[in-house]
C-alpha cells in the first residue's frame, strides 16, 4: 500500500508539472545538464563516479538520511523537436544497492498548456527494489506533434543508492506497445453512454 500511495503522489507531482517540484540549489547542480529535484531533494545527493563494470563514468542518486518521506530524482528536460509525432523509446542502465522502497526510470511528455501532460511513465507498475545488478530498462511513449517538452530521469522513494548510465532515445515503429499512460486531453464530454468503440 505504501508504494501505491507514493506512486500516486509522484504521479501527482509529475502530472502537475515541474512547478510543484523542489530543486536542489547546492553542489548537486554541478553535473552538466542534470539537476536534483523531487518532493524532498535535500535528502538525496547526485554526482558522478568511475565504474569498472561500465568502463567509465556513471551517475548516482543516493539518499543522505536514514528515514525519508517523499522522493528525489536526477533529471533533465529538453525540447522534443526531433521526436514530434513519433513513438519514442528511452533506455537506460540502472544498478541499485539497498533500495528500501523503490526506484525507477521515468519520462514525461508535456503539452503546450501549463501543467498539460501528454504521456507519462515512472515504472511504478514495475519498480526496482533492494540490491540489483546492472540492468537495462526501457520506457516507450508517444510524443504528439503538440508536445513542447520531454523530461526524464531516475527517481528514488525512500533510502538507497541507484547508479545510472547510458540513457538513449530512439524512434520506434508505431506498432510498438507503449509503457505508462497516454493522457487524453478531451475538449468535451465524450462517449458518455459508452456505446462508441475505438
Amino acid at each position: 500500500m505504501k508504494r501505491i500511495t507514493f506512486n500516486l503522489l509522484f504521479g501527482t507531482f509529475v502530472l502537475l508539472g515541474l512547478s510543484l517540484l523542489s530543486f536542489s540549489k547546492g553542489e548537486d547542480q554541478k553535473i552538466k545538464g542534470w539537476i536534483l529535484a523531487g518532493s524532498n531533494p535535500e535528502s538525496y545527493t547526485i554526482g558522478v563516479e568511475k565504474n569498472a563494470d561500465r568502463n567509465g563514468n556513471v551517475a548516482y542518486l543516493k539518499s543522505t538520511k536514514s528515514k525519508i518521506k517523499g522522493f528525489g530524482t536526477i533529471m533533465q528536460s529538453f525540447r522534443p523537436t526531433d521526436y514530434l509525432g513519433k513513438k519514442v523509446k528511452l533506455t537506460g542502465y540502472i544498478k541499485t544497492t539497498d533500495v528500501k522502497d523503490w526506484t525507477g526510470m521515468w519520462m514525461r511528455v508535456d503539452g503546450e498548456k501549463r501543467g498539460e501532460v501528454l504521456s507519462f511513465d515512472n515504472m511504478g507498475d514495475r519498480p526496482i527494489k533492494g540490491t540489483t545488478s546492472w540492468t537495462k530498462y526501457e520506457i516507450i511513449l508517444e510524443v504528439p506533434k503538440t508536445a513542447t517538452n520531454i523530461s526524464y530521469g531516475v527517481l528514488m522513494s525512500g533510502t538507497g543508492i541507484a547508479l545510472i548510465d547510458d540513457f538513449k532515445f530512439e524512434i520506434v515503429n508505431s506498432n510498438n506497445g507503449s509503457t505508462g499512460n497516454t493522457i487524453m486531453n478531451l475538449t468535451e464530454p465524450t462517449n458518455t453512454s459508452f456505446e462508441e468503440s475505438n
